[in-house]
């Protein structure tokens, strides 16, 4: 039976509104995963840029000249050696890598640090690996008000104990007024005192 023509209207607008009605929630959800959506790009957008904090890598970037002291034990004559550095920026200024190269126990070394700025633990991270090694050093710390001396702390395995233990240590990276940068690291002891056991004095290479 065919309706009247008002009928047939007022069903449709009916249906129309069911319709909307069901489409609703779909709707308002879809609007709040967009705005879920932007918080999040927003979040990675804060947290995956380089700030003020990154300019601080810029320093150790170029090829350098290294000359290596290292000492075996407290009151041990030094090993003098040299090598080379080459960092460069990477991944638009997140991290600095440097590639080093050198003598180590009159034996050739090289090795491999990645240094950052973590923008969630307001740390500078450092990560290295080496030829003479299978564990991986990673150290953190902070930058002084001067903005030239970053100092780190970490630990490793400790080869005396088969990595039962952990080996303590400290970083002090200083860049100095003449153009050098100079890299000591310090073995903390279970008393904690701290022995030297390597410094690195960086000097830029001439073009």
């Amino acid at each position: 039976m065919k309706l009247p023509r008002f009928l047939s209207l007022a069903v449709a607008i009916t249906g129309l509104n069911i319709l909307l009605i069901q489409a609703l929630p779909k709707f308002v959800a879809d609007q709040e995963m967009s705005a879920q959506e932007k918080t999040m790009m927003d979040q990675m957008a804060k947290y995956g840029t380089p700030t003020k904090g990154h300019e601080f890598l810029k320093k150790f970037v170029g090829d350098w000249d290294v000359a290596i002291t290292a000492w075996s034990a407290p009151g041990a004559p030094p090993q003098v050696s040299k090598g080379a550095m080459k960092n460069q920026l990477i991944f638009d200024g997140r991290y600095v890598k440097c590639d080093f190269e050198g003598m180590m126990g009159g034996m050739a070394f090289k090795g491999l640090q990645v240094i950052g700025y973590d923008l969630f633990k307001k740390m500078y991270t450092t990560f290295w690996i080496d030829s003479m090694s299978t564990s991986f050093l990673t150290t953190s710390g902070t930058v002084d008000m001067t903005g030239n001396v970053l100092t780190e702390t970490g630990t490793s395995p400790d080869p005396m104990t088969d990595g039962k233990t952990m080996q303590k240590y400290k970083d002090v990276t200083t860049f100095m007024p003449d153009g050098t940068y100079r890299f000591q690291m310090f073995m903390v002891m279970p008393d904690g005192k701290e022995m030297k056991s390597i410094e690195l004095v960086c000097t830029r290479k001439m073009m």
